[in-house]
């Protein structure tokens, strides 16, 4: 029995150090950097373009613009700025980017890296720039 229960330790053990190798790997590569999505239509001129910059310190700010418009008929643009504070955990098999922004809203995205390259947050595949954030 205490043959089983070493092994048992061991696995839990070796799975927690897993787990945490995985988060900071994540968290050194997105420490410093900035992420940049960008979509567009030609045909109707609507795009939208979307930059986190990832602190060192633990925050954040996300900045999204977009614009539309229609020959003839309207157009329109907004711009939102959000900052707070991020972090990177591991929840049953998945990875997690969390946030809670300063005004106290939170949450969680799933976090994966793409063939391309392109880190997807939530579904938005972003380009990444290390050590170019703005703070």
């Amino acid at each position: 029995m205490s043959k089983f229960l070493a092994i048992l330790v061991l696995f839990i053990a070796s799975n927690f150090v897993f787990a945490q190798s995985i988060v900071g790997q994540w968290k050194n590569g997105l420490a410093g950097s900035r992420l940049t999505a960008y979509s567009g239509s030609v045909i109707n001129s609507n795009s939208t373009l979307t930059v986190i910059d990832f602190c060192r310190n633990g925050r954040y700010s996300y900045y999204k613009e977009g614009s539309w418009s229609v020959p003839g008929t309207a157009a329109g643009a907004s711009q939102n700025t959000i900052t707070g504070v991020w972090d990177v955990v591991i929840r049953p098999e998945q990875t997690y980017l969390t946030y809670k922004t300063d005004a106290g809203e939170q949450g969680a995205f799933i976090i994966y890296l793409q063939n391309n390259g392109r880190i997807n947050i939530g579904g938005e595949a972003y380009a990444v720039e290390h050590g170019k954030s703005g703070c």
